[in-house]
């Protein structure tokens, strides 16, 4: 693949903006101020392996698997801990940045626990302890899947944290539905030692292939004033649709190739609690349907390796979905970010800690599309395109409250089809209750709306799955606009054998309708109610892994209590994860701002 020259160019302005980030966080006080709370007279970092074995506790319940694991793994390299640290001898303390230090330390995907100590010292000086637990990144991990029966999904081989200091290589095979990808990613938290993220991916999928490359800049903590992206994505795979069920189909699947690339610089100004974003940038994305020789294909019981050919009558249904789209546009970022993190137990997980966003952020994301920079105008869009994202979070006593509102559209000018097109909204209002700090159990709500207008590129829900009604497949029950409300008791049994393990259970139940609307295939619902139980289990015990078992049933309807759903999976509803949903996230046609301003409602 020939490299362009608008490539080079963004490579050398993303590497400008991430050098003056790098130079702006390595300033430090003033020398000769005072320190109202001491000055940092040594920071201590332990590094603990995945397991205890504190030979008084005998190494727990088996010592011989633990010593076993810890020496299979890499430890965490202390020096690249150190680096993540916003506190550094000879400055003054400041308990803010301690604090923020350990939340940075904690979103590392490969650290698992953080406990931070300070001991004061004779001469008023302060001493930091940062104690950290690894979690385990060695991963040979069989995918499978039990929702209709068993399926094998593929393998994925990959160490989260190679010799210690955040980078990940990882080898795939991975079939699941429409989607097959075979390749390889190597991916970096700390670029040759600066705060910069890399990643490189290559694979093959059904359609063709997926080359992925990007560096990123992201602002440190809330202290960070600086941010940069620069990303290319050139992808060729499948979109699914889902039938409705009683024809001689289950699925259709429709190729496509996108091919997107973007540079967006950011500035906060403002104190950690108070911060305005200003950025902007340019982005190039181009969406093409129609180049395939084999068009849209139709499935039969979900067995994907052995597609045909779809009838004129299907095919003609997805016709005002598979336009061929192009734009160049130039972006502009704004926000307003009022936000601190409270920390809570036994959320998302059983017994450990979240950092719960607090407060609000409004981002507006602004772009005009620029067509006379590309070569093939003709078939260039001229519009606007905007998105806005609204982030509310309060943590009043034993009550955790989040609400996020995205809505985002295209208004292209000119030509018969000017107006409002691909048009993707969505609300969630996520609640949790326990009625004392060491109670067993929390009571989890949330209601969620997903919708989609006018779009001119794939695009479809469903109202089963894990994340759905869960007495159904995430297949079922497909349409435009969907509204799901859960209520969920998750109950915490305890720790047994000294801590190897925790176990918990839940009881749900799910209602929820989807309407047709305007896309492929849709069709109403009325109000469905699924309802379940399953087991919750974090191993190691203490840790951040929270696996479910559950089964569930629809209580209502022509399928009440018919054949039950029982799947296996990671916990998915909750602040952990964030609220974007994620079917609306693979028909959003543009990415811009994502990676600069992260979503809110990720709790760590």
């Amino acid at each position: 693949m020939a490299v362009r020259p608008t490539h080079t160019l963004t490579f050398l302005a993303f590497l400008g903006t991430t050098s003056a980030a790098a130079l702006a966080s390595s300033a430090t006080p003033l020398a000769g101020q005072t320190c109202p709370q001491g000055e940092v007279s040594s920071i201590v970092v332990n590094v603990h392996s995945v397991f205890d074995t504190d030979p008084t506790t005998q190494g727990g319940a088996l010592p011989w698997f633990y010593n076993l694991a810890n020496g299979i793994h890499a430890d965490t390299n202390e020096g690249f801990l150190r680096r993540e640290l916003l506190l550094e001898v000879g400055e003054c303390f400041d308990s803010f940045l301690m604090d923020e230090s350990e939340r940075l330390v904690r979103q590392l995907h490969f650290i698992d626990r953080v406990e931070v100590a300070t001991a004061q010292q004779p001469d008023g000086s302060v001493q930091v302890v940062f104690d950290t637990w690894d979690r385990w990144t060695l991963n040979v991990d069989p995918r499978f899947r039990f929702e209709e029966g068993f399926e094998f999904n593929g393998i994925n081989l990959a160490e989260r944290n190679l010799l210690g200091r955040g980078m990940t290589l990882r080898a795939f095979y991975l079939e699941n539905r429409e989607r097959l990808a075979v390749g390889g990613r190597f991916s970096t938290t700390r670029l040759f030692g600066t705060r910069a993220g890399a990643v490189l991916e290559a694979s093959r999928t059904r359609a063709g292939r997926t080359l992925q490359q990007g560096f990123s800049y992201p602002f440190v903590g809330e202290v960070g004033r600086f941010a940069g992206v620069q990303s290319f994505l050139d992808q060729e795979d499948l979109f699914s649709y889902t039938l409705p069920t009683g024809g001689p189909y289950t699925h259709v699947v429709q190729p496509f190739a996108q091919r997107s690339s973007e540079i967006t610089g950011a500035r906060r100004f403002g104190t950690p609690g108070r911060l305005t974003i200003i950025g902007g940038g340019l982005s190039r994305e181009r969406w093409e349907y129609t180049t395939f020789d084999e068009g849209a294909e139709v499935v039969t019981d979900r067995d994907f390796q052995d597609a045909e050919p779809a009838p004129p009558e299907i095919s003609a249904m997805l016709n005002p979905q598979i336009r061929n789209y192009s734009a160049t546009r130039v972006n502009l970022v704004f926000a307003q970010r009022n936000l601190s993190f409270a920390r809570r137990n036994g959320l998302d997980l059983l017994v450990s800690e979240q950092d719960i966003p607090v407060g609000g952020e409004v981002a507006l994301m602004i772009g005009r599309t620029l067509s006379f920079l590309d070569a093939n105008s003709a078939i260039e869009d001229s519009d606007y395109f905007g998105r806005i994202r609204l982030f509310g979070g309060l943590a009043p006593g034993r009550w955790v409250l989040a609400s996020a509102i995205s809505l985002e559209g295209r208004r292209t000018l000119g030509g018969a089809e000017s107006g409002w097109t691909d048009i993707l909204g969505e609300f969630d209002i996520y609640s949790y209750w326990r009625a004392s700090e060491n109670s067993r159990h929390t009571l989890f709500a949330r209601v969620s709306g997903a919708g989609g207008w006018s779009a001119t590129g794939p695009f479809q829900l469903t109202l089963g799955g894990s994340d759905g009604l869960r007495g159904y497949s995430r297949d079922d029950l497909p349409g435009g606009r969907r509204l799901i409300a859960t209520v969920e008791d998750r109950i915490f049994f305890g720790s047994p054998g000294d801590g190897f393990a925790d176990l918990g259970m839940t009881i749900f139940a799910d209602v929820g309708s989807i309407w047709e609307g305007d896309v492929p295939f849709g069709a109403d619902t009325g109000y469905l109610v699924t309802g379940g139980a399953g087991l919750r289990l974090g191993f190691p015990g203490g840790r951040r892994n929270v696996a479910r078992i559950d089964i569930a049933f629809p209580l209502n309807g022509s399928d009440a209590f018919s054949q039950p759903k029982f799947r296996i999976s990671s916990e998915l509803l909750g602040l952990l994860r964030g609220v974007e949903d994620r079917q609306l996230r693979r028909s959003r046609r543009s990415g811009v701002g994502s990676a600069v301003l992260p979503d809110p409602s990720v709790g760590r």
